[in-house]
């Protein structure tokens, strides 16, 4: 008997390593893999007493990296604590669109305007934190913003939005101002 255990336990482990070297990846039938590459990305979120808006790292996978998953990472808020949420979470992006000459056009959904908290601060943070994420991909220099299609004036009344909006340095805050990064 104890040699039949011995005899099932090596074809086991052999069985084993032969489905081992012949598996390709896959943990799922979607095709979903272990070895997914990620990417870092800076976003930007509310910083403390509306300071301006401060970077959060976020891990993302290669091929979801792009201008949509990053907005997505700004719709679902910070992780990081002492920051804020930039954008409410009924805002929906319709569409992005890469019109070349380094603008990029975001076509937000209604929420955004009707859900915004109001306030100048409130408004540079939301606008400022959608154009500096955006801008830190390749080739982005400005976005263009609409929302539910038609070009608009300012999202609370404070900013100007009827020409694209560059990037601005100026209103980044250090995170090491006010506390640790998590990510």
């Amino acid at each position: 008997m104890e040699k039949w255990r011995l005899r099932a336990t090596v074809v086991a482990l052999l069985l084993g390593i032969w489905l081992l070297a012949r598996w390709d990846g896959d943990i799922s039938p979607e095709g979903h893999r272990w070895d997914v590459r990620m990417v870092p990305v800076t976003l930007y979120f509310g910083a403390p007493d509306a300071a301006g808006v401060a970077p959060e790292i976020r891990w993302l996978p290669v091929a979801q990296s792009d201008a949509r998953a990053r907005l997505a990472a700004l719709v679902e808020g910070p992780r990081s604590p002492g920051l804020s949420p930039s954008i409410p979470r009924s805002a929906v992006v319709r569409r992005i669109e890469d019109v070349g000459g380094g603008t990029i056009v975001v076509d937000f959904g209604g929420g955004i305007v009707r859900d915004h908290p109001g306030g100048s601060a409130g408004e540079l943070i939301t606008v400022y934190s959608v154009v500096n994420t955006l801008t830190e991909l390749p080739g982005v220099k400005e976005v263009r913003w609409l929302i539910d299609g038609q070009a608009v004036e300012s999202l609370a009344g404070h900013l100007d939005l009827s020409r694209p909006v560059a990037r601005s340095d100026e209103i980044i805050v250090d995170p090491r101002s006010f506390g640790p990064q998590a990510g």
